[in-house]
C-alpha cells in the first residue's frame, strides 16, 4: 500500500534547504520546495490518478505512485510537461523484466535515460554541443534529476544502508540526453524497437562504461571508423553478470550523416560494427557464459593473467544507436556506453503517454 502524503511545516522557504538535508530528501544537492501549489500543478497537468500505483523502487521497494513522483519532479525543477517523461521512466525502471538491482550493486551502474521523438524538440532538450552537461538544458537535467531523487526517496538508495557501490557513478546525479532531430539522417532510435516514428519514447539504460571515443572520419576514412567504434567494445572489462548485454552508442550528427550518405541505414551500421566487434572478458561470475564465448589467449606477454580470458561475438540486437552532440564534420566523435546488467533486460524502451 502507498503511504499518505507527508504535509511539513517550515517557517518559511529560507529554512528549507537545511530542513531537506535534515530530513535526507536529498542526494547532496540543493533541491527546490515540493510544495502542494508545485505539487497539485504538476499532477493537474499530468492527468492521471494520484494514488495510481506504478510499483515499486528497488532496493527499500518504496512504492511509487504518481503523486509521490511529481513530489520528486517539483523538487528536481520539473516542468509540467516533464512529468510525462518521467512517469515512463518510473515504468521502466519498476518493470519485472529489467530488474535494476546492478545499478545498487558494489559495481555503481547508474541509469541512464534517452528520450526520443518529437518531445525533444518539444521541451527544448539540449542535443547538440556538450550533450551530457553540462549544458543549460532544463529538460536534460530536471528530468534526469527527477530520476535521481525518485530512486533515492522512493527506493532508499543510500550509500552504505540499502546500495553497496563501491565507487559511485559521477552521471548519477543527472544522467539524461535527448537525441537530436533535426539534423539527424535516421528516424528516432526507438522505430527500431517498434514504436512509430510519431511517437515518443523513453528508454532506460542500466549503464556501466561510458566512454569517448575520436572517430576522425576525416582523416582515416569512413571503413576505418567502423573498426573504431567496434573497438570500442573490445576492451577488456566486465559487461554482465548474468545479464543480457547492450551497447549504446552516440554518435555525432556529421558521422551520422557521413555514414548516410555512404548508403549506411542505422540497421546496416549496427551489423557492420557487430561484425567487427567483440568483448573479452575475465573468467569471472558468468561473462564467459555470455554471446558464444571462446578461450583467448592474454594479448599482453609481459605479464600474464592468472585467470582464463574470453572473447564473444557482439549481435546486431545487442547494439543501439543514438544521434546527437556538436555536428565536427572535421572530427567524428562517439560516446560508446555498455550495460552492467547481472539480470533480465539491459534496458527498456517505453511510448510516452501525454494527457488528452
Amino acid at each position: 500500500m502507498p503511504q499518505q502524503a507527508e504535509i511539513h511545516q517550515i517557517e518559511s522557504v529560507e529554512h528549507f534547504t537545511e530542513f531537506v538535508y535534515e530530513q535526507g530528501w536529498t542526494d547532496g544537492l540543493p533541491v527546490f520546495p515540493p510544495t502542494r501549489k508545485a505539487v497539485e500543478g504538476l499532477l493537474a497537468y499530468a492527468r492521471r490518478d494520484p494514488d495510481e500505483v506504478l510499483g515499486t523502487i528497488f532496493p527499500g521497494d518504496g512504492v511509487a505512485t504518481v503523486r509521490n513522483v511529481a513530489a520528486n519532479c517539483a523538487m528536481a525543477g520539473c516542468l509540467p510537461e516533464h512529468v510525462p517523461v518521467v512517469l515512463t521512466a518510473v515504468e521502466c525502471l519498476v518493470d519485472p523484466a529489467m530488474p535494476i538491482t546492478t545499478t545498487q550493486s558494489t559495481g555503481s551502474a547508474s541509469i541512464l535515460t534517452v528520450v526520443t521523438g518529437p518531445v525533444v524538440r518539444e521541451l527544448d532538450f539540449h542535443t547538440r554541443e556538450w550533450i551530457f552537461g553540462p549544458n543549460g538544458g532544463r529538460a536534460n537535467g530536471a528530468i534526469g534529476r527527477a530520476i535521481r531523487l525518485i530512486l533515492w526517496n522512493i527506493g532508499r538508495a543510500h550509500p552504505g544502508k540499502l546500495i553497496k557501490g563501491t565507487m559511485g557513478h559521477p552521471a548519477s546525479w543527472s544522467y539524461c540526453i535527448g537525441e537530436e532531430q533535426e539534423i539527424t539522417p535516421w528516424a528516432p532510435m526507438h522505430v527500431d524497437l517498434g514504436i512509430a516514428a510519431s511517437d515518443s519514447a523513453v528508454t532506460v539504460m542500466k549503464a556501466g562504461e561510458h566512454t569517448q571515443l575520436a572517430v576522425p572520419v576525416n582523416t582515416v576514412g569512413l571503413n576505418e571508423c567502423i573498426t573504431l567504434l567496434a573497438r570500442g567494445i573490445g576492451r577488456l572489462g566486465i559487461t554482465t553478470s548474468g545479464g543480457k548485454r547492450a551497447f549504446l552508442y552516440v554518435i555525432n550528427p556529421a558521422l551520422a550523416q557521413t555514414f548516410d550518405r555512404a548508403g549506411f541505414t542505422r540497421e546496416k551500421l549496427k551489423s557492420a560494427i557487430a561484425e567487427r566487434a567483440f568483448k573479452y572478458s575475465y573468467d569471472w561470475q558468468n561473462d564467459k557464459n555470455q554471446g558464444n564465448a571462446e578461450p583467448f589467449p592474454d594479448p599482453d606477454t609481459r605479464v600474464r593473467s592468472e585467470r582464463e580470458i574470453f572473447v564473444s561475438p557482439i549481435t546486431p540486437a545487442e547494439i543501439h544507436i543514438v544521434v546527437g552532440g556538436g555536428e565536427a564534420p572535421q572530427m567524428g566523435h562517439c560516446i560508446a556506453i555498455s550495460s552492467r546488467s547481472s539480470a533480465g533486460e539491459p534496458m527498456l524502451t517505453k511510448k510516452i503517454s501525454f494527457p488528452e
